[in-house]
């Protein structure tokens, strides 16, 4: 198991950071900075609209399914037919809901066309997100990553014509990057139907009463914990847009503090996303998982906080450096989000545990109550604090969810990091905090004291023995490593 995820976990990473840098600070930020924070506010907010009743296209059917599959990968062709009725008729549901919303809160004209292409992409996004659990259901990880990561590729491509090719004399317009999605989601959703349709040797489509019910009522836990976690993670924006008068440019304030989480937050998604399937197979033979759940806390847990910490020590250069106009609130909520990328990673390594060993409800009612936190917060601090509030409620509900994860492990499966790792992790970030803050004041370049930083991190994450790279290597190659 370990083995397996090392390798593939790698390849991942590679191919991720390299698409997906050059999308979040060549495309996504250059498309920001020419179309304006107004402008790209709107677009942000109704991004984060359509996103919230996401929930209604797949009921935790992804999850149920990844799972389902990764214990008998021959599920693929009972469920395939009866899962894509049930989503075609979600999806029906997820328009006229989310439609019906955006009408009450008083979405018009330009705000309903652009939803609705929003909502369309939505849509593929989660047909690809299915397809793919079946396709790592059946342990084709290799394959899985890179459609992970083909989307973004393709709209790389397609921006980046529009954006340099020369081949519209007018400026580039928030609409034409709404667009390149669309066209980049089709062309990854196809190739992701026939990957499936010929591995998984799916004959044809014949959804059964029966089995419809048993995948319903099954996936209703997952439904919960995906409904929970999207609200959480995406409503700041909107009620950014929504409660605050200037709502819209400060929502695009707070997107430029949030472009960078989101996508470094990607990377404990992927983790997630691989140790589901492994982990599920791993417990279903009746393997013990905690082998390959420490090895990947330590891959993930010690360069993730590293970097965190070391970019939070440096926001405003950061935003200055991407940015043509950073927010001063921005900078604030920028720091903030930066750490709490800590208690993010924390929770796609324990709540993947969680879900492999089939207890949704337990995490359904932990990733409620955050919801729950992150509503309630939000509406007390963004009419005062604006994003800078916001960063705050996410902190607050990542940390929270997080710490609820550990103990739900800890007391109903097995024991993954002791008091005094947790101590010792929390004291190297402290260290390597101390030593930024130190370096800001000597003067040199902050590039210089970002890079003396990080090394200083890695070198107490040695010390420590949060990351052991010759371990690693020894089981990269030694082939008869299976647990």
């Amino acid at each position: 198991m370990r083995r397996k995820f090392l390798i593939n976990i790698l390849f991942l990473l590679t191919v991720s950071v390299l698409v997906k840098a050059f999308w979040v600070l060549g495309i996504d930020r250059t498309v920001q900075n020419v179309v304006g924070e107004t402008a790209y506010g709107a677009y942000f907010s109704l991004f984060s609209f359509s996103v919230l009743f996401t929930l209604i296209l797949d009921m935790g059917l992804s999850g149920f399914n990844n799972r389902a599959v990764s214990a008998d990968p021959t599920r693929v062709k009972l469920y395939f037919g009866n899962v894509l009725l049930l989503r075609l008729l979600l999806s029906l549901a997820y328009f006229m809901v989310t439609l019906g919303v955006a009408m009450a809160l008083g979405y018009r004209d330009w705000h309903i066309r652009m939803l609705l292409v929003l909502m369309l992409n939505q849509a593929m996004a989660s047909m690809i997100l299915w397809l793919r659990s079946n396709i790592s259901g059946m342990q084709y990880l290799f394959l899985d990553s890179l459609l992970s990561v083909a989307d973004r590729l393709v709209m790389i491509i397609i921006c980046a014509v529009l954006l340099w090719g020369g081949v519209s004399e007018g400026s580039f317009r928030i609409e034409w990057f709404v667009w390149a999605q669309s066209a980049a989601l089709l062309v990854v959703m196809c190739i992701a139907l026939a990957v499936v349709v010929r591995k998984g040797e799916v004959s044809g489509v014949k959804p059964d009463t029966a089995v419809l019910r048993t995948i319903i009522v099954t996936g209703l836990p997952y439904t919960v914990v995906a409904f929970t976690m999207t609200v959480y993670w995406r409503i700041d924006s909107v009620m950014i847009e929504r409660l605050l008068p200037d709502g819209a440019t400060e929502a695009g304030n707070y997107a430029q503090a949030f472009r960078l989480f989101d996508a470094l937050a990607m990377i404990p998604v992927m983790f997630g996303g691989l140790l589901l399937p492994i982990m599920t197979r791993g417990l279903t033979s009746g393997g013990d998982v905690s082998p390959l759940a420490k090895m990947a806390g330590r891959m993930l847990l010690a360069p993730l906080g590293i970097g965190a910490v070391t970019l939070a020590t440096f926001p405003h250069e950061l935003l200055d450096l991407l940015y043509a106009s950073p927010a001063d609130s921005a900078v604030t909520a920028f720091r903030l989000l930066m750490f709490t990328l800590v208690p993010v990673g924390v929770i796609y390594i324990f709540s993947t545990m969680i879900t492999a060993a089939g207890k949704l409800r337990l995490l359904g009612l932990i990733t409620l109550s955050g919801m729950i936190l992150n509503i309630a917060v939000n509406m007390i601090v963004i009419p005062s604090h604006g994003a800078t509030g916001a960063a705050c409620s996410a902190m607050a509900t990542q940390t929270m969810v997080a710490l609820a994860c550990m103990v739900a492990v800890r007391k109903s499966m097995t024991s993954v990091a002791g008091a005094r790792r947790i101590l010792a992790y929390l004291l190297m970030l402290s260290a390597t905090l101390i030593t930024g803050w130190l370096l800001r004041r000597t003067g040199i370049s902050w590039m210089a004291a970002a890079a003396i930083q990080m090394t200083a991190g890695f070198s107490l994450a040695l010390l420590f023995r949060f990351t052991e790279p010759l371990k690693s290597l020894k089981l990269i190659t030694d082939r008869t490593e299976s647990a």
